[in-house]
């Protein structure tokens, strides 16, 4: 049977592949899929409800329905919530994998990020993804850079460990760790090179998240999480917070 563990919860808006903020979303839904070697396309689909920021670091919470979306077509091609990938390497019995990976960046409309005056478009992350599963435990790493000029770079680790499961449902646990490099920090949050002082910074997010099987095919998936901003985040100019908590909720259908 497949489960699904997620990782945190970032912000989303209109669609799991077209948002995404600056520290994660339904970027922060991050599945860990038991290795089930099918082939041809298999996964699940379902609805979810996310409460969260709209921006990292602004006060302001929204709350949107998003689609969710985890198929893997040959356990090679996938398309998870709101990374779309292919695994390129990946040597048998290791639990090691290795490929290329892309995900939407969120920006922000004049008044709702946390430089008040200024609008930051939509982007496009891509980058090489690594990960390691064993047992309960799997690691995640990737390696990103922006497809707009002088946004930088990021690095995002996780970590899930899956602490009980049944037939019933499962329970996880899930660290992470985003790294946003001197360029990406001061796109974002310093209005690229109107403020000085802009450094590389980092953000952690704790949480739970858990399953329950409602029918053979269907289940109940939510989570809840905490993030906590670098101090050159929370150092930026309309930066209103120091961290902020994600709650989600969705149906899930597996096939």
């Amino acid at each position: 049977m497949k489960k699904l563990t997620v990782a945190s919860l970032a912000l989303l808006s209109t669609s799991a592949f077209a948002s995404s903020s600056v520290v994660g979303s339904i970027a922060d839904i991050e599945p860990q899929q038991e290795e089930s070697f099918l082939s041809g396309v298999h996964g699940v689909v379902g609805l979810g409800v996310v409460n969260s920021t709209t921006y990292a670091g602004v006060d302001n919470d929204e709350t949107n329905v998003v689609p969710l979306i985890n198929v893997s077509y040959n356990d090679t091609v996938y398309f998870q919530f709101n990374k779309i990938g292919a695994w390129l390497f990946k040597p048998a019995k290791t639990g090691f994998r290795l490929g290329l990976v892309a995900q939407p960046k969120k920006g922000y409309d004049k008044g709702d990020g946390p430089l008040v005056d200024r609008e930051l478009d939509d982007t496009a992350l891509v980058g090489l993804r690594a990960k390691y599963r064993q047992k309960q435990f799997s690691l995640d790493a990737t390696f990103y850079g922006s497809t707009e000029e002088d946004s930088g770079s990021e690095v995002h680790i996780s970590a899930n460990y899956l602490i009980y499961a049944s037939q019933q449902g499962t329970l996880s646990g899930f660290a992470k760790v985003v790294g946003l490099s001197e360029d990406a920090v001061d796109y974002a949050y310093y209005g690229s090179g109107e403020f000085e002082g802009a450094e590389s910074s980092t953000t952690s997010t704790i949480g739970l998240f858990a399953t329950y099987n409602v029918a053979p095919k269907w289940s109940v998936m939510g989570s809840v999480s905490g993030t906590f901003y670098g101090n050159e985040i929370k150092d930026a100019p309309g930066v209103t917070q120091d961290n902020d908590t994600k709650a989600f909720i969705g149906l899930a259908y597996k096939f």
